[in-house]
């Protein structure tokens, strides 16, 4: 491979808007490529009613991806590590199961990861991409899910690459009926940061759950794409994004909720809300609610500004200062996201705020 990555045309809007804006979809450019590595996850927790292969199932279907064809295929040609988690039919796994992959200063680390929840089944998988924050490279990865009747799958990604790192993680769904999916992603490192996830909403009485948490400081930048494709009748998505933009931070947001003919009884929620500590920051959303079918129910909503004059005067008379403040809000939200994670998993949070916040 040459020494800079370009992949064109990713998190692609579905449906396109003024091209004026540069907001219909992204290019991921990375120049002075580290060498490629195969990085071993560190396994915590693993069940015996998990099997882990290195080759994809025959019966996987063709799931499709938030940032589109050429993330995907980008990663198919260039990925050195492919998993396959196949969690067994009936299999009810209490104990959160966690992957941890630590990168180091130079790394290119390219994955593509699979998740195949057989009938009935119960788990939560934890994907944690780390490496020492003052340290660049790149990380890629592709995560497709597919679950099968009545499994009830909950996955977290959590992201503290180093500040220099370009990093894109990019999800596909697709179930069964009355399947439940959560995929919650939380990034917090790297300099440049592409996310996506498509849900495919092809069978019925399926609910799925599309949850990101951001802090962006220091000219961080990154870019979302959110889809649902509601197909069967009665499904229920819920999309929800909550961010803090300081120091001069960039963040584009694209949610699509796609209501396709036939899916009546469907309900669909997209909310966002996002703290904004500096002037200096650039903040682009994107909602989009497409209707193809009458009986149905969607729903946006956003927050998106700076604290309250009301807070910040009770704050003030405190005795708290603007610096004071702002650590407050961080520190709150650094909380929040350890509150989803278990305690031994705190640490990676915690050590990525002491050097970062």
């Amino acid at each position: 491979m040459e020494n800079t990555i370009t992949i064109q045309n990713v998190n692609k809007l579905p449906v396109p808007t003024w091209r004026w804006l540069k907001l219909n979809d992204s290019t991921i450019f990375c120049e002075n490529i580290g060498n490629f590595v195969d990085i071993k996850p560190q396994i915590l927790n693993l069940s015996d009613e998990i099997q882990l292969d290195n080759h994809l199932p025959l019966n996987f279907p063709q799931i499709n991806t938030g940032m589109g064809a050429n993330a995907n295929d980008f990663v198919k040609a260039h990925a050195l590590a492919q998993k396959t988690i196949t969690i067994q039919e009936n299999a009810k796994i209490a104990e959160p199961i966690s992957f941890i992959y630590t990168l180091n200063d130079g790394n290119t680390f390219i994955h593509d990861d699979y998740i195949h929840a057989k009938k009935n089944s119960e788990a939560t998988l934890i994907f944690i991409y780390n490496a020492p924050y003052k340290s660049q490279g790149f990380h890629a990865s592709s995560l497709k899910i597919f679950a099968e009747e009545n499994a009830k799958i909950n996955v977290i990604q959590l992201q503290t690459l180093g500040k220099d790192f370009t990093n894109f993680d990019d999800v596909g769904i697709c179930s069964d009926d009355t399947a439940k999916i959560s995929i919650k992603q939380i990034a917090l490192g790297s300099e440049k940061n592409w996310l996506g996830v498509n849900a495919d909403l092809i069978q019925n009485n399926t609910k799925v759950k599309l949850n990101l948490d951001y802090i962006l400081k220091q000219n961080q930048n990154v870019d979302i794409n959110y889809v649902a494709n509601i197909y069967g009748k009665k499904n229920d998505i819920e999309i929800t994004a909550n961010g803090i933009l300081m120091h001069n931070a960039k963040k584009i947001m694209r949610g699509t909720l796609d209501f396709k003919q036939g899916c009546k009884g469907s309900v669909g929620n997209e909310s966002e809300n996002v703290l904004l500590l500096d002037e200096d920051i650039q903040n682009k959303s994107i909602p989009l609610i497409l209707c193809g079918e009458d009986d149905i129910e969607g729903n946006h909503s956003a927050s998106i500004g700076e604290m309250d004059e009301a807070q910040l005067f009770y704050l003030h008379t405190r005795g708290l200062n603007e610096e004071q403040i702002r650590q407050m809000q961080i520190n709150s939200k650094i909380q929040l996201l350890c509150n989803d994670l278990p305690d031994k998993l705190h640490q990676y949070i915690l050590n990525y705020q002491k050097e970062a916040f």
